[in-house]
């Protein structure tokens, strides 16, 4: 009897201990494309058997949601958003410093490691080349205060769009707010960033001020319309991040995770098949975009500054766009 018992016991302690094993996971918050969402999951649980739990949702919404559960959080990674975004809502992120954020660079990791820096966006003028002659192509970032493109250049409204604000940053460091005043007497402003790239491609717009991976996903699909201009006095390149949520209920599972999502042959992979930079400086290239030696970018490209001057900059940009 007390032989069968033991049996029973130690059936029972494999049966659970399995189930406790299948049952890893981490749920993960983010705003990237779903098609981005799975190659990654579906990669990191075939690497180490964990489940992840996608909940897609824009940014916004994602920090206001963590805020609302802080209490007792549903979420262990928040993936996407600028870093300003994260270095906002750090009280809401544990630290975490990544062996495979070694390399970063500075700037790249917030001091107490709550946020790290995923990947990096390159922001560029979009050109349907269908409507714009060769020798008329803007070649820095004051040409498109030009007469002859005046609402024909589109952007994102900086109120509703991290990436568009990244790029007034970039132009309030070049040329101030007589460079901001001009690029807003002749930009139409647009509500979201998918607005840009797609108008751009479409044909209702000749110029765009969007993100490099967003235009070339339209020539990686064959449309020989959309072409890249990098601005020779500087693109400005505003890195995004991923951070493990405070108190998360899969702490262990959300570290891997990060490790994963940053790891050169993971961020590699999303390079070559979505267009999107690499945080990592050790990345390698991927064929139709330059290396990031070739670029010229904005030095004085600061995130940072970028935050501590956003509620200023926002303030004034509204006050000008409604005065116009």
């Amino acid at each position: 009897m007390i032989r069968r018992l033991v049996g029973i016991l130690s059936i029972l302690t494999v049966v659970f201990f399995s189930g406790a094993a299948l049952a890893a996971e981490v749920v993960l918050y983010s705003s990237n494309p779903s098609e981005l969402l799975d190659l990654v999951s579906k990669g990191f649980e075939a690497k180490t058997g964990i489940k992840v739990s996608v909940v897609r949702l824009g940014t916004g919404e994602a920090m206001k949601r963590i805020a609302a559960e802080k209490d007792k959080p549903l979420c262990d990674v928040f993936w996407s958003g600028d870093v300003a975004v994260l270095e906002n809502a750090k009280e809401n992120f544990q630290p975490y410093r990544s062996p495979e954020a070694k390399g970063l660079p500075a700037g790249y990791v917030e001091k107490e490691a709550r946020w790290t820096a995923s990947n990096a966006h390159v922001m560029i003028i979009m050109v349907n080349k269908s409507l714009v002659k060769e020798q008329d192509m803007p070649k820095i970032w004051k040409d498109l205060f030009l007469p002859r493109w005046k609402g024909k250049v589109v952007m994102a409204n900086p109120e509703k769009s991290g990436s568009a604000y990244a790029q007034v940053y970039g132009f309030h460091k070049l040329y101030g707010w007589d460079g901001l005043t001009k690029l807003i007497d002749n930009a139409k402003i647009l509500d979201s960033s998918s607005l840009i790239y797609k108008g751009v491609a479409a044909g209702e717009y000749p110029l765009g001020i969007t993100m490099e991976y967003a235009a070339h996903r339209y020539i990686v699909g064959g449309d020989k319309n959309v072409g890249i201009i990098y601005p020779s006095d500087g693109a400005f390149m505003a890195p995004e991040a991923t951070g493990v949520v405070k108190n998360c209920p899969h702490p262990a599972e959300a570290k891997k995770f990060v490790d994963y999502l940053i790891s050169k042959a993971v961020e590699d992979e999303i390079f070559a098949k979505f267009s999107r930079r690499p945080a990592r400086p050790d990345a390698g290239d991927t064929e139709g975009l330059p290396s990031l030696k070739k670029i010229p970018l904005l030095k004085s490209f600061d995130p940072m500054e970028a935050n501590t001057l956003e509620k200023g900059i926002l303030k004034k940009w509204k006050e000008t766009v409604l005065s116009r």
